[in-house]
């Protein structure tokens, strides 16, 4: 089934599986296209180029690695034809509403993606310039904000001297998470999720404690779970939040979620955020929308060493040697007519001994 909106904000939150989701979307980024595999569209047809140059943005390619098949360049007129809610199917290069080809396009696969990425690598300088020039006029416009913490949301999560994890909405973050198992048991920190990071939460059994970004990027779930919800005035989709009753406090800021949600960690006093599903690179920087990139680098140079990334915070808490805890098991199911486990029991002492 079509689903059709220029705007992906407006798109996303309509998709459902086996949809057939119709957007406008240059340069679609790394972030989009996660979201609109995470909600099971079977194919993605967009009026403008996927990669038009500038820089190697990585829509296409999560979406050709994850099998989706993605349509581009079919056309800006397309959108006010086609119908959302028709039935139609993808074959080859051609989108067929019943038996009527209505848009034909450029089918991507892996080569196709590389290659355009390749081409793309040459356009990153500029783009960096134009970045710099991004983040001076949000300096002027937010300084007090990034740098002083003037204006950030006032919220009821207490961050005080508290180990706080903030995740993004990146690939990487459900495996950075897992990878931080150990030092969160230790830690027991605040969670934090950033525009689609509090899905990413949910998605490997955690709550996040509070979200930070677009309602947009938010499932119905999520935002029910949060324990405080903090969402950009004016966003797309805050109609939705307010008909689940979610109570909201709103901010003010062109910062990106994630950037915000640091700047509001460091400020409330927190001990050390760990930042998770976040941009590691230049490209990376660059796929995320000048206007967000533009908050990153004065919120991590204000945060200074209170900012660690995932990899450095999964070294605090390196891997004990188990022969011990595992003596100390064996001799308490020994003993078992003096020390009474269960077999949860058991597992949770060995789990906290081992970890």
């Amino acid at each position: 089934m079509l689903r059709v909106d220029s705007r992906v904000e407006r798109l996303a939150p309509r998709l459902q599986a086996g949809d057939i989701a119709v957007l406008d979307e240059v340069d679609l980024d790394g972030a989009t296209a996660r979201a609109l595999v995470a909600r099971g569209v079977v194919a993605v047809v967009n009026a403008s180029p996927s990669t038009s140059g500038r820089y190697p943005n990585l829509g296409p390619t999560v979406l050709v690695h994850a099998g989706v098949p993605l349509l581009d360049g079919v056309g800006t007129s397309f959108l006010a034809l086609a119908r959302d809610g028709a039935r139609a199917r993808l074959d080859g290069d051609t989108l067929f509403v019943g038996e009527e080809p209505v848009a034909r396009g450029t089918l991507h696969d892996a080569a196709s993606v590389a290659e355009a990425v390749t081409y793309a690598r040459g356009g990153v300088s500029a783009q960096l310039a134009d970045l710099t020039a991004n983040a001076a006029d949000l300096v002027v416009e937010e300084r007090r904000l990034l740098v002083e913490g003037d204006g950030l949301p006032s919220l009821a999560t207490a961050f005080t001297d508290r180990v706080v994890v903030v995740v993004g909405p990146g690939e990487r973050a459900g495996d950075e998470l897992r990878r931080l198992r150990r030092f969160r048991r230790r830690h027991r920190p605040l969670l934090v999720g950033a525009d689609g990071g509090g899905d990413v939460l949910l998605s490997v059994g955690l709550r996040p404690d509070l979200l930070v970004g677009e309602p947009a990027t938010m499932s119905d779930q999520v935002l029910r779970a949060a324990g405080e919800v903090c969402l950009r005035a004016g966003a797309e989709g805050l109609d939705r939040v307010h008909d689940l009753a979610v109570p909201v406090v709103p901010f003010a800021s062109r910062a990106a979620a994630e950037d915000l949600a640091l700047l509001v960690a460091h400020h409330g006093g927190a001990r050390l955020v760990v930042l998770t599903g976040v941009p590691g690179d230049l490209v990376e920087l660059l796929d995320r929308g000048r206007a967000a990139a533009a908050s990153t680098p004065f919120a991590r140079v204000t945060a200074g060493a209170t900012a660690l990334s995932a990899a450095a915070a999964a070294t605090l808490t390196p891997r004990r040697r188990w022969g011990l805890p595992l003596l100390c098991l064996l001799l308490a199911g020994a003993l078992g007519g003096v020390v009474a486990l269960d077999g949860q029991h058991l597992w949770d002492t060995w789990q906290d001994l081992a970890g």
